[in-house]
């Protein structure tokens, strides 16, 4: 995850440095969503037919070789507008292929009533990562030039690659008989059969709208406040340091009766939080709206997850939490439209616009819905 953070804030900052505009960093990070639809579907499948840790080594085995090419063209000085988005894009993909592999081994390495305190301390180690990780990036940048992240990616890649093969081996299933296609096929079938499942992956897909924000962090840290790249990775330490400290708050309760209920409360908290960002012309009350931000979303996370394990038929496990990291996959065509669109009425418009239309989706598609109103 550190890689993934490192990569995506050295990125997001080499662009702008080429001379090109907020909507290329949206591009670089929306247009992943592209292959991942697909590749993320066919995940579920190997997952359920594989196990989820024999999919992990595969994944970081491929990031690692990924990491290699990319920090081989920044370094040598070569490096394009076209590499940096392929490069985006394919590293993306591979990504597709671990997610589904992580949400099932949580659930094969905990038992039920344990599920929502590991699927937040889950969330922490990302959310710890996601404090240092930016923060170590613009002080790579400012100290030692722009190839420099992408050079620390090689060593976390191989590290992952080791720790990843030192998990306990989980259980693999017996092969169907059938095609993937048809598998993939069946998956979407049970989902779209079950009222809840249906309506909880709606609610996944939402974010689709909250992340529209994402990239005009890298333009109000330039151009709003004049922070430069130590204070973009400041502002998205402090985004991760409130979901680091609200993730460690749900791993320490007992698991909630319901978890209807905090999807609601977060999505009101998300929503006050990411209005101030947008009107935000103080560099402090930005940094408190984005840890604002960051705590919003364990709890909304942490519910839908929990939702999602709780409601599915294990054998179908792969392919639903498949469909689910589409909708996280899916927050990178958020990144694309809210850059796209806020060039056309203006950033704080956007973000406000998009906003409120989350609020009124979640609400929404709980309200209309008894059955997922008392879960």
């Amino acid at each position: 995850m550190m890689g993934v953070e490192l990569r995506i804030m050295a990125q997001s900052w080499l662009i702008l440095e080429l001379g090109a505009s907020q909507i290329w960093v949206g591009a670089a990070t929306g247009l992943c969503v592209v292959p991942a639809l697909a590749i993320g579907l066919f995940a579920g499948v190997m997952v359920d037919r594989l196990g989820g840790r024999s999919v992990l080594i595969f994944e970081r085995l491929l990031l690692l070789l990924l990491a290699v090419v990319t920090a081989a063209v920044v370094v040598a000085g070569v490096v394009n507008l076209w590499q940096i988005v392929v490069l985006s894009i394919v590293s993306s993909a591979v990504l597709a292929i671990g997610m589904p592999a992580g949400q099932t081994l949580v659930m094969h390495y905990l038992p039920k009533e344990s599920l929502q305190a590991g699927n937040s301390l889950n969330m922490v180690g990302a959310s710890l990562v996601r404090a240092v990780g930016p923060l170590a990036g613009g002080f790579l940048i400012a100290g030692f030039g722009l190839g420099s992240p992408f050079l620390a990616l090689i060593g976390l890649y191989a590290l992952s690659v080791y720790f990843t093969y030192r998990l306990p081996r989980s259980e693999r299933s017996k092969p169907s008989g059938t095609s993937a296609l048809r598998e993939i096929s069946d998956g979407l079938k049970y989902i779209k059969s079950n009222p809840v499942l249906f309506r909880v992956m709606l609610i996944a897909f939402s974010v689709i709208l909250s992340a529209a924000m994402v990239p005009i962090i890298p333009v109000y840290a330039r151009d709003r406040f004049d922070v430069g790249e130590t204070g973009f990775g400041i502002m998205l330490a402090a985004w991760a340091v409130g979901q680091g400290a609200s993730a460690l708050w749900i791993a320490s309760k007992k698991p909630w009766e319901r978890n209807a209920p905090p999807i609601l409360i977060s999505t009101v908290l998300f929503v006050v939080a990411d209005i101030t960002f947008a009107l935000s012309t103080n560099f402090p009350l930005t940094l408190a709206s984005l840890a604002l931000v960051g705590a919003a979303i364990p709890v909304w996370a942490s519910s839908t997850i929990t939702l999602l394990q709780t409601q599915s038929d294990p054998k179908m496990i792969g392919r639903v939490m498949s469909v689910f990291t589409l909708s996280l996959q899916s927050m990178m065509l958020g990144w694309f439209l809210g850059a796209w669109i806020g060039t056309i009425i203006g950033n704080a418009q956007m973000i406000i616009i998009g906003t409120l239309i989350y609020l009124v989706v979640n609400f929404g598609l709980i309200f209309s819905s008894r059955d997922l109103r008392r879960l």
